[in-house]
């Protein structure tokens, strides 16, 4: 029985920009109509104003952490050993700056070239002729739950001066074994949900029903799973050494 196989062409186009809002209600038939080649700059653009938005809003917190460990640091210097705290201050804000600054513009397009070059790995097990700019701008639109979690978590940041946790591991108690802090950590429903659109969207790529496009998205979730979980791991290991 041959494979079925869908056409991207039948949908109507949709202009790059409704498909930013669209992906996250309809993402079958956008990324149909998206055929095999989605825009690449609509929606990093939306990536890089969502991850500035987080930079405004999380600078103040992130600035006082790191001059809480400043002050910490200088606490459990020998007596005599001296620190310009001022120079420190500013260094620090600099420094806090120009990384919220970097995570915002580069961040992204790294994030999505990465992906896009495993995603061709795979491609090529459906029959290829996908090019990786085609990937791109699929897993540009694919991401969008993480732009919104991008602005969610700068928010609870302003606000709290805390982190956002949406998953499980926010109700283990401290002291969890970091293996079930990894395993539930992982289980972020807005991160869940860029899995679903990254697999509807590959599939829409090649011409596949949606469920062809799990492989990419189910891989990239277990290695990102262990990958943090061993981090845990030897972290907490580290820690108690």
């Amino acid at each position: 029985m041959s494979e079925t196989t869908m056409n991207p062409g039948a949908e109507p186009r949709i202009s790059p920009w409704g498909a930013v809002l669209r992906v996250l209600t309809d993402p079958a038939q956008t990324f149909r109509s998206m055929a095999d080649k989605p825009p690449v700059l609509a929606p990093y653009l939306v990536h890089m104003v969502a991850g500035a938005v987080f930079g405004i809003l999380a600078f103040r917190p992130t600035m006082e952490l790191a001059l809480l460990g400043q002050q910490q640091a200088l606490a459990a210097m020998p007596q005599g050993a001296e620190m310009n705290m001022e120079f420190m201050t500013t260094v620090t804000q600099w420094t806090t700056a120009l990384s919220l600054a970097a995570s915002a513009l580069i961040a992204p397009w790294i994030s999505g070239l990465v992906i896009s070059l495993v995603a061709t790995f795979f491609g090529r097990l459906q029959g290829g002729g996908v090019p990786l700019s085609s990937y791109m701008g699929m897993i540009g639109y694919a991401r969008m739950p993480l732009a919104i979690s991008t602005l969610l978590t700068g928010v609870f940041m302003a606000i709290t001066g805390q982190t956002l946790n949406l998953t499980p591991a926010a109700f283990l108690p401290e002291g969890a074994p970091p293996v079930l802090v990894g395993l539930l950590g992982s289980l972020n429903p807005l991160n869940l949900w860029y899995y679903v659109l990254l697999a509807i969207g590959f599939a829409a790529l090649h011409g596949r029903e949606p469920r062809k496009g799990w492989p990419l998205p189910v891989t990239l979730f277990v290695i990102t799973t262990l990958f943090t979980t061993v981090s845990l791991v030897m972290n907490a290991a580290l820690m108690s050494m």
